[in-house]
């Protein structure tokens, strides 16, 4: 183990910290490192309340800046500091003088929410000056958050860009799920198991299932406001070379903004071929492939840290999957059959991307495929 390496997370993303920190034989926690004896400190999503010394230490995504990017108005004011692509916006106690100005960006319809929020929580859509009155007062009373209101995007598609280090390392694009039931069940049954697990609830299984299915037997389509994983969505992985080049330049610029090494960048095509950026994920939950390559994407940042490599002139090139030679061999009873390492990946793909009973269906397709 390398006792000088420490990922720090959170309660919140403690799951894919700890199973990062596993991965890469390192040392991991929601406590801060004893600085002294670490070298490289990698912030998973660490949650923190205030100013945080670490030392002399090398930094991939110090907390302080997590913490001010927690912040999402904070977040879009840097952004939009540093000309990043966002849609314009204005604060909850500004909002009714930024429409008032004749002159100004921000008009209707509008998107709400508060400073402080996750996935599709706190989420308001806002189509008439009534509805701007109602939600503000909503935020000051009930929610006790400031909050901001946002231009609504006209989206044509909506992509999640995982960069470490200014490098593009996975590409997900948002497509709607097939079976909006089973997925509203599966995805809330394990939300609400973690919940109850960390408080130390005891649950009823049957009518936790009885609940969920009924709840999802009233969703009739993939909501198309707000693309979250309880609302009949899931991330499709998408060829590295095949991602707009603007809105990736976007992405990387982004992540600068709010002074942050890496980062799942939500971000979108709008209905005129526009590059905006959503937010910047300091902690995103990770499993498949795209855990994977994380875990090798911090290892080679350990490894350059660590044991620098001589300075040469490099010259830029794509690190597309497409563009990685492999070679695969599968096992038969009767010896070794070569196998397209482009049918692999499409595989391996294709399991990551499956709900329930399709990840059977493919299991078996490889079975007969790989003996």
């Amino acid at each position: 183990m390398l006792n000088n390496v420490y990922i720090y997370y959170s309660g919140a993303t403690d799951k894919t910290g700890q199973a990062l920190a596993d991965a890469l034989d390192i040392k991991g926690g929601r406590t801060k490192p004893a600085t002294a004896k670490t070298d490289i400190i990698i912030g998973w999503g660490a949650k923190t309340d205030k100013a945080v010394n670490l030392g002399k230490a090398q930094i991939l995504n110090h907390p302080d800046a997590i913490r001010t990017n927690r912040n999402k108005l904070t977040a879009l004011q840097m952004m939009q500091k540093a000309k990043v692509s966002v849609a314009p916006f204005a604060a909850a106690d500004q909002i009714t003088g930024a429409l008032d100005n004749k002159k100004g960006e921000v008009a209707l319809p509008l998107i709400g929410r508060t400073n402080y929020h996750q996935g599709g929580a706190n989420f308001f859509t806002v189509l008439t000056r009534t509805h701007v009155n109602e939600i503000v007062g909503i935020l000051d009373n009930q929610l006790k958050k400031k909050g901001y209101f946002q231009n609504f995007i006209d989206v044509k598609a909506e992509y999640r860009l995982h960069i470490v280090m200014g490098e593009l390392i996975y590409a997900q694009r948002k497509v709607p799920r097939s079976d909006l039931k089973g997925a509203h069940v599966e995805q809330q049954s394990d939300k609400i198991r973690r919940m109850a697990e960390k408080n130390k609830k005891k649950l009823d299984e049957d009518t936790l299932k009885y609940a969920l299915e009924y709840q999802g037997g009233k969703i009739a389509a993939a909501d198309n406001i707000i693309r979250s994983n309880t609302r009949g969505w899931k991330f499709s992985n998408v060829n590295l070379d095949k991602v707009n080049k603007d809105l990736l330049k976007q992405a990387v610029d982004a992540l600068a903004a709010v002074n942050l090494e890496f980062g799942a960048v939500d971000c979108v095509i709008d209905a005129e071929d526009k590059p905006w950026i959503i937010e910047v994920n300091s902690g995103p939950g990770l499993e498949g492939t795209p855990f994977k390559k994380y875990v090798a994407a911090f290892q080679k940042a350990i490894n350059n840290i660590l044991k620098p490599a001589p300075a040469k002139k490099v010259v830029a090139k794509n690190t597309g999957d497409d563009q990685v030679k492999v070679k695969a061999t599968a096992k038969k009873s009767s010896g070794q059959v070569n196998v397209d390492p482009e049918k692999l990946r499409l595989l391996a793909d294709l399991m990551d991307n499956a709900d329930g009973s399709e990840k059977d269906a493919i299991a078996n397709a490889a079975k007969r495929m790989f003996g």
